[in-house]
């Protein structure tokens, strides 16, 4: 059950926390057959690899393991600073906070290696908005020419781009210039980035005011933005939220809420296959009503939506202005970034009603909702 209070918890009183994830995508190429198969037999690819192996992955990054869901394709971890999501051959880590991402890249190509001995790394995405108090990271996350002076010395043919306001909310990209791609797919994935929340929608993510995390996301309506999702969320002491959700096959999205008034900051992420994002981007805006916001789209080559840029091109959002969008074609994907701004009050963006959601809410009977907290 829901508490009366509902006020947006400040930094003097719960400290300040770098909400903006350092987010890293690694494709990679395997070989036939796993040196060592381990584990469930029914699991292919990278999903071999056994959780234990994961978490001393991930204390390398200063954050470990607390749940676990996943389908027949995928498997999602959600992390004390974020999510991970591996599937046959993607790895996905996201995390928050001042975690040491970098720590986790050569150690993982090595555990990959060590049951595909002739894998190789096929393409690489980290990406990252402008963090608040850059100071405050580990090494090299300091700024933008650290960070690609790091993974230059491990990717000889990568490559940064920055996108938007060098003044503003800017947005850093590292990929590889790769000429080559063998394993080319249908992939395209959405992310949209909030700050400036609104202070009412920021007070319900507090251990205060919801009992359970399930009663939160039922709440807000977080699992109508997706329907038929497996979720697996969780409300953070004393403020914060998590969710990850797998909704068919290797298709996910994930939400992540720093909800402290002067530092807000909401995370959405989906890799769900759309000709068009206009309608969920409008849901995910009516939801949170951030102040402002970045929003970008990759798609490869064969993705459904065809062009990033004709996906993105068409969401005019009620209450916000589009400051500006940017157009990046690379070998084998292509890349939208857009930034936009409120312009009305956010009393004037409707009551928090969800908008339809998108999908058709149906479940497969084969998903799995394996919760299980670490003592």
């Amino acid at each position: 059950m829901a508490s009366s209070r509902t006020r947006c918890l400040s930094v003097d009183e719960v400290g300040f926390f770098e909400g903006a994830e350092k987010l890293l995508e690694v494709w990679f190429l395997l070989s036939p057959e796993p040196r060592q198969p381990l584990g469930d037999s029914s699991k292919m690819g990278l999903r071999i690899i056994p959780r234990l192996e994961l978490e001393d992955l991930l204390s390398l990054v200063h954050c470990k393991i607390l749940s676990h869901c996943c389908s027949e394709s995928m498997d999602a971890y959600l992390l004390s600073e974020s999510s991970l999501y591996v599937s046959a051959n993607r790895f996905i880590l996201k995390t928050c906070g001042t975690t040491s991402l970098f720590h986790a890249i050569e150690p993982l190509i090595s555990l990959v290696k060590s049951y595909y001995p002739q894998a190789k790394v096929v393409d690489l995405f980290y990406s990252h908005l402008s963090f608040l108090k850059p100071h405050l990271q580990p090494h090299p996350h300091h700024s933008p020419n650290e960070e690609t002076a790091y993974l230059d010395q491990i990717f000889p043919n990568g490559a940064a781009y920055i996108l938007g306001k060098l003044n503003g909310d800017s947005w850093y990209l590292y990929t590889l210039d790769n000429l080559e791609h063998p394993h080319q797919v249908p992939d395209q994935t959405l992310e949209i980035l909030m700050l400036d929340l609104d202070p009412h929608i920021l007070s319900q993510f507090s251990s205060s005011v919801y009992s359970s995390a399930r009663e939160l996301t039922t709440a807000m309506g977080l699992q109508d933005l997706i329907p038929g999702a497996i979720l697996d969320d969780k409300i953070f002491e004393p403020c914060g939220y998590s969710l990850n959700a797998i909704v068919k096959g290797d298709t996910y999205f994930t939400v992540h809420v720093t909800p402290q008034q002067e530092c807000s900051f909401v995370s959405f992420e989906t890799n769900l296959e759309q000709a068009s994002y206009d309608h969920l981007i409008a849901m995910v805006m009516q939801l949170f009503r951030p102040g402002r916001c970045t929003l970008s789209l990759f798609a490869s080559k064969m993705a459904k939506c065809g062009s990033s840029y004709e996906a993105l091109q068409g969401p005019n959002i009620t209450g916000y202005r589009c400051n500006d969008r940017q157009y990046c074609k690379f070998h084998f994907y292509d890349l939208t970034f857009a930034h936009y701004s409120r312009t009305t009050p956010t009393s004037s963006l409707g009551n928090g009603t969800m908008p339809t959601s998108v999908g058709n809410g149906a479940m497969p009977n084969s998903y799995q909702n394996e919760t299980t907290p670490i003592p």
